[in-house]
């Protein structure tokens, strides 16, 4: 007990811990971030005085300041000039960050966190029904009344021209409010003298209880007092990675050295194995390595007669495990490759890692390491079983128009698309020099309605041969969020074309040669309102003849 100390500390005290780089996330933590309604409903359980949890904190030992430097980024001892956290903060990360993104500047919490990868919500109040009324998202977007909380936090709202209009107690109420937020505190235990193998066993036990964290973050806790340094590896290499535009998170990195090192997929094998046998560093770092090139081979793959420039609209990263062990298995051929290529594909097409993904990958494994056979053959032998799972949904494993339909998330008809239109090196739209599709970053990369959504969906002419075909105003507005209406055009661009009917934007910002490679009907009588369900079909038919030729060629 006298390793334990407990405490109590202000949401005040713990953000001004935060934002001094007093506390800091080890690396055995995650650095994803709460979705909207958990912000949300963590400040309603604050101001309400419910019962929000304890915070955890580790105090490093003096003998420990070599450890603490190779668990933080450099970035973030620059930040502090050179010193070092005093407490590394193991649960309680996404409570505090949450908090941290409403009380201060949003861009100071990027600044101190520079594990933080994903966007926090936007926490808005409505200052006419303050505080019987707020909401989170994930557009910053918002009109009057409505104002972020951290406006309220700095006092910046009062300077809004509106805020005159405002009833007169509206100040008080935010006051209170405000420092009733503030005064909220946390039980805090602090965890001193304690070497980091005891901490990440503590964290484990801590965490493997609820639903915080993933299996690889519960394992890699196990892992890292065992193999210094990989987390820093993983962090560096994800940098790598994300230039190439593919997005690879901690657990598929680690299900890929799992399978390398232990030929199954689940990485509680590889974390029980360097338990038990203690393997050398030297090994492990072999290990990693050879991932790491199988990985970066993938890519490479991928990358070409693909055309692969990004991992954004994959639909499962699961199917990257097989091919990353196969990869660092089987020597290098042609025959390899073009595996590479079909088992990615065709897996996805099958949704064969679909709701039973653990299911799936543990059998593909059997097969991969079955004694009798090799990798090669047993990649082979995957290649046939998803290719057969795909022609239950694709008969002849020809992709029908009347397919080329849904909306656009987790479809692996807009990946078939990607690739096509990067295969015809489609461009943005608009004059001048237009970048190419590789050259728009994942994130500017929208999926543009051809026909504008608040155009045609309240368009009478567009809507005639649905009602007068029975369809139900949903059911039109399903088709105007089809993928047959949908391309790849940058973010800025989408922005601009806005509203306008494409009878009246295409000829200006598009050719010939550009409206091909988007499968762009050339008949510029379908680009007309009355003419949406003739558009459809016809982009529908050009897009399922151009699937087809590549999975022949495959």
């Amino acid at each position: 007990m006298e390793n334990l100390i407990t405490t109590m500390k202000s949401v005040s005290e713990v953000i001004d811990e935060f934002q001094r780089g007093d506390i800091a996330v080890p690396e055995i933590q995650r650095d994803v971030v709460w979705g909207a309604d958990q912000v949300k409903n963590l400040i309603d359980s604050v101001n309400r005085g419910f019962p929000c949890g304890a915070l955890i904190y580790w105090q490093p030992r003096e003998k420990d300041e070599q450890l603490v430097k190779s668990m933080i980024r450099p970035e973030r001892i620059k930040l502090h000039n050179g010193r070092l956290p005093r407490y590394f903060l193991l649960d309680g990360q996404q409570r505090v960050t949450a908090l941290a993104s409403v009380t201060l500047k949003r861009e100071k919490v990027k600044e101190i966190l520079l594990e933080m990868e994903d966007e926090m919500p936007f926490v808005f109040a409505n200052l006419k029904k303050f505080p019987k009324e707020f909401e989170a998202k994930e557009d910053p977007a918002a009109d009057f009344p409505w104002i972020l909380f951290n406006k309220l936090f700095d006092g910046s709202f009062t300077s809004d021209p509106q805020y005159s209009k405002l009833p007169a107690d509206t100040t008080d109420a935010i006051r209170v409010f405000v420092q009733r937020v503030r005064d909220y505190k946390f039980p805090v235990q602090i965890i001193s003298d304690r070497d980091y193998a005891m901490v990440g066993e503590i964290f484990t036990r801590v965490n493997s209880a609820g639903t915080q964290l993933t299996g690889a973050e519960i394992h890699l806790a196990r892992i890292v007092p065992r193999w210094r340094g990989i987390t820093r590896e993983f962090r560096d290499y994800r940098r790598e990675l994300a230039q190439k535009n593919y997005d690879l998170d901690l657990t598929f990195l680690m299900r890929a050295i799992t399978v390398v090192e232990c030929n199954v997929p689940q990485i509680k094998k590889l974390a029980d194995k360097i338990d038990k046998d203690r393997p050398s560093r030297t090994h492990l770092n072999k290990t990693w390595r050879q991932s790491r090139g199988a990985i970066d081979r993938m890519i490479r793959i991928l990358q070409g007669t693909l055309s692969l420039d990004k991992s954004k609209f994959f639909t499962s990263k699961n199917t990257l495990v097989p091919l990353a062990y196969c990869l660092a298995k089987a020597p290098h051929s042609k025959t390899i490759a073009r595996n590479v290529r079909r088992f990615f594909v065709l897996s996805q097409l099958s949704e064969h890692y679909g709701a039973a993904a653990e299911t799936a990958l543990r059998r593909d494994f059997r097969t991969l390491t079955d004694p009798s056979t090799t990798p090669q053959s047993g990649l082979e032998e995957l290649v046939d079983a998803v290719a057969s799972e795909a022609r239950q949904y694709y008969r002849g494993l020809k992709i029908k128009p009347d397919d080329v339909i849904g909306r656009p998330s987790r479809n692996v008809l807009v990946l078939l698309m990607y690739i096509l239109m990067k295969q015809r090196d489609a461009t943005d739209w608009g004059t001048g020099k237009r970048p190419t599709l590789d050259e728009i970053e994942p994130t500017e990369t929208h999926l543009h309605h051809i026909f504008p959504f608040n155009f045609v969906s309240k368009n009478k002419d567009a809507q005639k041969w649905y009602l007068d075909n029975d369809y139900s105003i949903a059911d039109f507005r399903a088709e105007v969020n089809d993928i047959a209406n949908l391309t790849f055009i940058s973010g800025a661009k989408n922005s601009e074309i806005s509203d306008i009917p494409p009878w009246q934007y295409l000829p200006n910002e598009t050719t010939p040669e550009m409206r091909k490679a988007h499968f762009i009907p050339e008949n510029q009588e379908l680009w007309k309102a009355e003419k949406f369900a003739q558009f459809l079909d016809e982009r529908r038919r050009l897009m399922s003849q151009a699937m087809n030729s590549l999975l022949k060629h495959l």
